[in-house]
């Protein structure tokens, strides 16, 4: 038996239709049947096909729309649980808020009394800072007063004066303080205009301005010591002050010495003494260099004489 598989026009027929009809009837031939067979499988299969695919995509959307209810319940939950831990926070930090409000208030009670504590201590300090200074100045004074050569050093005597920042007063002496007794008749002398005799060879001009700053500094340490000269006036409202100059040199330096625990009158006296003793001390080593070398020249002839 002959079979010829060509293209059915049954078939093409059939698949031209929008859809499949029952098996064909014995009578047909069998070529036609198979392709008649064949046709309605495929369209049942395609039919089926369509099925699975919208079942596939109703199962995927269900379960797509699943998650997103559980991601919404999620997210509600996860809102609730956030609302709740914010409450908590808020509590305790209300709560601790206040403590640490409570903890502060006594922190700064207790760095208000340390600070308290610490200004009795600077004060405490500074009051046995000026006991100390003013005793080391009652033994100046009483030193200063017994010195009795022009060579001895002065000892220096401090005043409280503002510091740097102004905001504490601070001890000091004044730098231009004479080191000794004849430098302090040598700068109350030369304000009044009287040099010692070393001065004989130098000009007016060198002597006026050696005047003039011994007048600056006797000012300079007036000011600082606070010395004030008045008028002597019946009455205090009719007193004025005196102005330093070559007439009142000795007023302040009077004054300026009996500040330090010295007498100026001693110290002009003393130093008096002292420029009239230099020429006749002067003659005297000059006197007794020269018998020394005489001394020594009869001696020597008289060696020679032994010699011969």
């Amino acid at each position: 038996m002959e079979f010829n598989f060509k293209r059915s026009l049954v078939v093409m027929g059939q698949l031209a239709q929008d859809a499949a009809r029952t098996p064909p009837s014995e009578d047909e031939p069998p070529l036609e049947y198979v392709d008649q067979s064949l046709t309605i499988l495929g369209r049942t299969f395609e039919t089926y096909n369509q099925k699975i695919r919208q079942e596939f995509l109703g199962q995927r959307d269900f379960i797509a729309s699943q998650f997103r209810e559980v991601e919404k319940k999620m997210d509600g939950r996860f809102e609730e649980v956030e609302k709740k831990m914010d409450g908590r926070f808020e509590e305790v930090e209300k709560k601790m808020g206040g403590r640490f409000e409570e903890v502060d208030g006594s922190f700064k009670e207790v760095n208000e009394r340390l600070q308290k504590v610490g200004r009795r201590f600077d004060m405490q300090e500074s009051e046995i800072r000026d006991v100390k200074v003013q005793l080391e100045n009652a033994a100046a004074i009483t030193r200063n007063g017994r010195l009795r050569r022009m060579h001895q050093p002065i000892n220096l005597i401090k005043v409280l004066k503002p510091g740097g920042d102004h905001s504490k007063f601070v001890w000091a002496s004044h730098p231009q303080v004479p080191k000794h007794m004849k430098n302090t008749y040598t700068l109350g002398q030369r304000a009044k205009g009287i040099f010692e005799p070393s001065w004989d060879g130098k000009s007016n001009e060198q002597k006026a301005q050696a005047k003039q700053k011994a007048l600056h500094t006797i000012s300079e340490l007036a000011s600082f010591y606070s010395i004030t000269i008045w008028s002597d006036e019946e009455s205090e409202s009719d007193a004025t002050e005196v102005l330093l100059q070559e007439m009142t040199v000795d007023d302040y330096m009077e004054a300026l010495l009996a500040e330090w625990g010295m007498d100026w009158q001693r110290v002009l006296k003393l130093g008096m003494q002292h420029m009239q003793a230099q020429p006749q001390q002067a003659g005297a080593k000059r006197a007794g260099d020269a018998s020394s070398r005489g001394e020594k020249k009869k001696t020597r002839g008289g060696r020679e004489e032994e010699a011969d």
